[in-house]
């Protein structure tokens, strides 16, 4: 379970470097466009660098922090005791919704054709 929780660790911290980097390459064109440099090529700036920066000190914060990594186990060790849907119940779950759902917009497109036609019917008479 450990390799799961340090997994999406791993994760969210590459989830922070694309954000922040993007976030702040934005607000670099805005407000001060010659600090957005170049460093190693076109694609990796200053907004990248500092955007890697702040992924990896959340995926080391995240680490180091004792009280994170035993809620990400107990996390972990709860969803391996979740029975999942085999692919044929979920196939049948899906399709019972769309139907559902396609005969609900239908009874309530009735119901607002009926509403439309009284309404006119009503004003312009």
């Amino acid at each position: 379970m450990n390799k799961y929780v340090q997994l999406s660790f791993a994760g969210l911290g590459l989830l922070t470097w694309i954000l922040v980097a993007k976030f702040l390459g934005f607000v670099f064109e805005i407000t001060f466009p010659d600090w957005n440099l170049p460093l190693l090529g076109e694609q990796f700036r200053v907004a990248t660098l500092i955007g890697l920066l702040a992924g990896a000190a959340v995926f080391i914060g995240l680490r180091m922090s004792a009280p994170v990594n035993e809620f990400g186990r107990e996390v972990a060790t709860e969803l391996s005791k979740v029975s999942w849907p085999k692919l044929k119940e979920v196939k049948t779950s899906t399709t019972v919704v769309i139907i559902t759902s396609l005969v609900v917009a239908l009874i309530l497109g009735l119901f607002d054709w009926i509403w439309g036609t009284l309404t006119s019917f009503i004003y312009s008479a």
